[in-house]
C-alpha cells in the first residue's frame, strides 16, 4: 500500500476534525497502529490543532461559570405582586437587578465563546486548506515524474532500435568497414564508416568528436580521384555510437569528415579536418 498516498489523500485530517464515521474512524485507527508514519502524521495533526486552539481560546472568569448556569437553567419566573385599588389600577414588581446583571454577563459569555468558536473554525479550515494545496503540489510532482519516466522509457526504446539497426547493419556480408582515425587536428577522433557495395548505401557510427559550436556541423565526405563528394551532415545531439545514414555514394576510395558552417558546405575546408579513412 502506498502510505504517502493515503496520509496525502487527507482522511487524517478528516478524523482529527471528527468527520469520519465509526467505520472510517476505525480503519484510520487501525492505519495507525499498523504504519508507525501514519500515526506520526495523526500525533502532528492532533499537536497543529491543539497549539491552534490554545493560542485563540478565551478563558471566561472562574466566578462567571456559577452565574451563567444559573440564568440559562429553567426555574419559575419571581412572584408578580400588584395591588388593586378601587379604580382597578395594577401596581407591577420589577426583576430583580441582580437577575438583570447575571443575564447580561451570560450574554457577554456566550458572545465570547462564539467568536472563540469562529476563530477555530477559520484555523481549522485555514489547516485543510494548506493541507489540500501540499496534495496538490504533490500531485503534480508525481505527474512531472512520470512524464520524466515516460521519456526515459522512449530514449532507452530509441537506443534499442539504433542497436538493432546497427547488429543487422554489421551482419550483413556486403558491408565494408572503413575507420576513420582522427588527423593532427584531433588525434582522439575516431568515426566508423559502414559502405554497402550493393545498395551504396553509407551509415556512420560516431566514437568520438568533439561537440560542435552551435553555428557549426561535422559534414561527411566521400573522396574519388582527388575529388571530393558530399556524402550529407551529421546529425547535431545524435548520441554516440548511434548509427547514422548518410547520403549514397557510388564510388570511393577514402572518407574524411571536416567542420562546416550549419548547414554545410560545397567544398571541404581542409584545415578543419577531424577524421580521415582509406578504403
Amino acid at each position: 500500500m502506498d502510505i504517502e498516498a493515503y496520509i496525502s489523500s487527507g482522511i487524517l485530517d478528516l478524523f482529527a476534525a471528527g468527520a469520519l464515521t465509526a467505520a472510517e474512524r476505525k480503519e484510520v485507527e487501525q492505519m495507525a497502529q499498523q504504519y508507525p508514519e501514519v500515526q506520526a502524521e495523526l500525533d502532528r495533526i492532533n499537536t497543529a490543532l491543539n497549539q491552534y486552539g490554545a493560542l485563540h481560546a478565551v478563558t471566561p472568569p472562574a466566578h462567571l461559570r456559577a452565574k451563567v448556569l444559573e440564568a440559562v437553567s429553567v426555574r419559575p419566573l419571581p412572584p408578580i405582586v400588584a395591588d388593586i385599588d378601587d379604580n382597578l389600577n395594577a401596581k407591577v414588581i420589577p426583576f430583580r437587578k441582580a437577575d438583570q446583571q447575571a443575564a447580561s454577563t451570560a450574554f457577554k459569555w456566550l458572545v465570547a465563546a462564539s467568536v472563540t468558536l469562529l476563530l477555530i473554525s477559520n484555523g481549522v479550515s485555514l489547516y485543510f486548506y494548506n493541507n489540500w494545496k501540499k496534495t496538490e503540489k504533490r500531485l503534480q510532482l508525481a505527474e512531472i515524474s512520470q512524464n520524466q519516466y515516460a521519456q526515459n522509457i522512449e530514449r532507452v526504446q530509441q537506443r534499442l532500435n539504433q542497436n538493432q539497426q546497427a547488429l543487422a547493419l554489421l551482419s550483413d556480408p556486403a558491408i565494408q568497414r572503413i575507420v576513420l582515425k582522427g588527423v593532427a587536428k584531433s588525434p582522439a577522433s575516431k568515426v566508423m564508416v559502414y559502405w554497402h557495395r550493393e545498395t551504396k548505401g553509407v551509415y556512420l557510427s560516431v566514437e568520438n568528436l568533439p561537440a560542435p559550436p552551435a553555428n557549426q556541423q561535422y559534414q561527411l565526405w566521400a573522396l574519388l580521384d582527388g575529388k571530393p563528394i558530399d556524402a550529407g551532415m551529421l546529425n547535431p545531439g545524435e548520441e554516440t555510437y548511434a548509427v547514422q545514414p548518410m547520403k549514397n555514394i557510388a564510388q570511393a576510395q577514402a572518407f574524411a569528415i571536416t567542420l562546416e558552417p550549419k548547414g554545410g558546405s560545397s567544398s571541404p575546408t581542409l584545415d578543419q579536418m577531424y577524421v580521415m579513412g582509406t578504403i
